[in-house]
């Protein structure tokens, strides 16, 4: 059963991704990369440039939707790689593992907002409020793999790098994902502002983590750098409570 439903999402990301590896290099896969990949790129920029924006193609005043243009460029150039590269690269190229990272990027971007919608979806037919649903489902799906790699990696007898893992990849999604997201809405709404209405379950977020930051700061450095058991159990309370607070706040703002 997980075959059945692996295969075609493999195949998918196979044709949209670019393998940077020469052993798994396909003549087949590497041509659909070439003809997919810019229209994946532009159905993801659809926000700043339309897909139907007119452009002047080859014949003079004659404008053609800019998925046309892209699309009958990018098939091809596919072809013609089809047609002339019959054996597979000697080493990596950077521009192909640039294309991968971008591309992995936006399934994981297309996937997240996919879910999001869902999420907001089943909050609405079960009348569950919105910031319960980020408090919990939301922040939990988007943590547990952080948390699985950061318990890995202290098992195998790294701590400093799960020490890192644990504050890096929150301040990534804070600073790259808020800002991405930020950036992108007052793009959308510009000349006008957006006007961004702090719910008072945002408050209470940032002060339960600048308390927990506050703390790990002064608790470690007390201890010359080292975490002791017990501000773990202090973290994890810290959290339940946090999870109390929040949610009896998120059911009667409601």
């Amino acid at each position: 059963i997980s075959k059945a439903w692996e295969l075609p999402v493999s195949t998918l990301l196979r044709l949209t991704i670019p393998q940077p590896a020469p052993s798994q290099w396909s003549r087949f896969y590497a041509s659909a990369n070439i003809a997919l990949c810019p229209l994946a790129l532009l159905y993801a920029c659809n926000s700043f440039v339309p897909l139907n924006h007119p452009i002047v193609f080859l014949l003079p005043n004659t404008l053609f939707p800019l998925w046309s243009v892209v699309l009958m460029t990018s098939f091809s150039l596919a072809f013609l790689h089809f047609v002339m590269e019959k054996e597979p690269p000697k080493a990596e190229h950077l521009p192909v593992v640039v294309v991968a990272f971008v591309m992995s990027v936006f399934w994981i971007s297309t996937t997240a907002g996919e879910l999001v919608n869902c999420l907001e979806a089943l909050g609405t037919l079960l009348k569950v409020p919105a910031s319960f649903l980020g408090l919990t489902v939301l922040a939990w799906g988007n943590s547990v793999g952080d948390l699985v790699a950061d318990v890995a990696v202290a098992k195998a007898g790294h701590p400093a790098m799960a020490m890192a893992g644990c504050f890096a990849g929150p301040m990534f999604n804070m600073l790259v994902g808020l800002g991405t997201a930020l950036v992108i809405q007052t793009t959308n709404t510009y000349p006008k502002a957006y006007e961004l209405n702090f719910h008072v379950g945002i408050v209470i977020a940032f002060v339960f983590l600048l308390l927990s930051l506050m703390g790990s700061l002064l608790v470690i450095t007390w201890s010359r750098f080292r975490v002791p058991r017990f501000w773990g159990f202090c973290l994890v309370g810290l959290y339940i409570v946090f999870m109390a607070v929040s949610s009896v706040v998120a059911i009667f703002s409601s």
